[in-house]
């Protein structure tokens, strides 16, 4: 399904759940449960789709040493500084704040910080997770988003 055919349709009820996710009714009738992993390994910006390079959103935790030092690696003929770490899976998915911009979406501040993604009201409604029951089904979006996420929607 195209994400234009919900160019029209609005959040007409959103409700924070009590571990941070939304749970949105639709002026279409369709009803979303998002959890917030969900909603982070699909943020919009440009750095989390792939647009400057590759994906970033939902660094493995396992991946990553608590006190780890930069490290100097060698990259083809250049010596290359890593920097810090990223946070935790855990600490990225923490939602430290929501603001409405415009009339038209939400930007979500994150555990991390990352801040960039617009979540347009057209955007949440076509990657629409569904709300577990065949009345309300994942979107064609939903279903083909990326591995990440659709296992933290449980798809």
């Amino acid at each position: 399904m195209d994400d234009r055919s919900f160019d029209d349709v609005t959040a007409t009820q959103l409700t924070w759940l009590d571990d941070g996710g939304i749970d949105v009714q639709w002026s279409d009738g369709h009803h979303s449960v998002f959890g917030r992993p969900y909603l982070r390994a699909m943020c919009p910006c440009a750095t989390c789709q792939g647009t400057h390079g590759p994906p970033t959103t939902l660094v493995d935790s396992r991946a990553l040493a608590a006190d780890a030092a930069p490290v100097k690696k060698k990259f083809g003929g250049f010596k290359v500084m890593t920097g810090p770490k990223p946070a935790s899976v855990d600490v990225a998915i923490q939602v430290k704040g929501a603001e409405p911009v415009g009339r038209y979406g939400m930007k979500i501040t994150w555990g991390d910080d990352h801040n960039t993604g617009i979540y347009t009201w057209r955007y949440l409604r076509a990657v629409s997770p569904g709300d577990g029951t065949a009345a309300h089904p994942a979107t064609e979006a939903a279903q083909r988003a990326r591995p990440k996420a659709r296992q933290a929607a449980g798809l």
